[in-house]
């Protein structure tokens, strides 16, 4: 019997080898990549979503995967990510343009008109979660969030500030709002460093984005950031209360992938899978990211799928809403 359990375990290491040495074979008769590939990054240069994917396509370049092609980042901005993002899919899904992935493609698919939807995208991995943080300026007599909160209970109205209308930080601040019957006034710009220069300039009661786009001016005391979106305080600012920890069920935040439109061959999709993969675990891309500020960690196409999923639905049932404000 023992002889027997033997020989089947040894049949079945043999069958895992096998495959092993046909998937690599596979990938390697793979007819792909050939020239350099493209990844767009629909916003402009410089902020955080461009910085992450410049340091993603900085770690592929220096370990030499996708057999040593050049890769580079190509920023399409204007329309809030909606000119990248058709570039993205008009492009064809041959597997040299890749595109960064973000919940503004939901937001722009449901409130402007595109020829895309958020999911005409596969995505390939997710590599860059960014918690949401709700910041006031440096001077604001508001301290905790219990503190901001007492104020806008009280206040007329209170004065917001937003990267872009429909953005994922208009849509928490909306969501605050109704939760507690406050009046927010929103004032829309095109970009985080513009919003976050009204806050540290005291020309906003508050506002909120990522963590990776506030650090600097917390750390430099340009602003007071009362409460983040994670479960847990975070290592890199253990000081900052969670939003939990205050009372408020909040787990949020930007969370940056990379995609590809539909129509892709199964097979070249799998390559980039794998590679990616590979790429986001090097130690090379956890250095580059923690030079920006961004938090590195590793998505499961899967898993990625499922944030996007969730965030559509979230912002489905705020339809109704947006486009009040919209009509405002």
């Amino acid at each position: 019997m023992m002889k027997k359990i033997l020989l089947a375990c040894a049949l079945t290491a043999v069958t895992f080898s096998s495959l092993g040495m046909n998937e690599s074979s596979l990938a390697k008769d793979l007819d792909y990549p050939k020239r350099d590939i493209r990844v767009i990054v629909p916003f402009n240069a410089g902020g955080n979503a461009d910085l992450s994917m410049r340091a993603l396509v900085a770690a592929a370049n220096h370990g030499k995967f996708f057999k040593g092609v050049n890769m580079y980042v190509e920023n399409i901005g204007g329309g809030g990510a909606v000119i990248g993002q058709t570039a993205g899919y008009r492009a064809k899904p041959d597997g040299y343009t890749l595109m960064l992935y973000t919940s503004s493609l939901i937001n722009n698919a449901l409130f402007n008109n595109t020829s895309y939807k958020y999911d005409s995208f596969l995505p390939i991995a997710g590599y860059n979660p960014d918690p949401e943080v709700l910041y006031v300026p440096a001077n604001s007599l508001c301290n905790t969030l219990k503190d901001f909160y007492d104020y806008c209970k009280k206040a007329e109205y209170v004065v917001g500030v937003t990267p872009g209308h429909t953005t994922g930080h208009h849509l928490r601040m909306m969501n605050i709002a109704e939760d507690n019957g406050f009046n927010f006034q929103y004032i829309h710009f095109n970009s985080a460093s513009e919003q976050l220069l009204q806050v540290v300039g005291n020309h906003a009661d508050f506002s909120m984005n990522t963590w990776g786009a506030t650090k600097n001016a917390y750390k430099d005391g340009k602003v007071k950031i009362l409460a983040i979106a994670t479960k847990e305080r975070m290592a890199d600012c253990p000081e900052i209360p969670t939003f939990v920890e205050q009372g408020v069920n909040l787990v949020d935040g930007a969370n940056r992938g990379i995609c590809i439109r539909e129509g892709v061959d199964p097979e070249i999709y799998q390559y980039l899978v794998d590679e990616f993969k590979k790429v986001i675990e090097t130690d090379f891309f956890v250095r580059q990211m923690y030079q920006i500020n961004a938090i590195p960690a590793y998505q499961t196409p899967g898993e990625y799928k499922k944030y996007m999923d969730d965030t559509y639905n979230t912002v489905k049932s705020m339809t109704e809403k947006l486009s009040k404000e919209v009509e405002k």
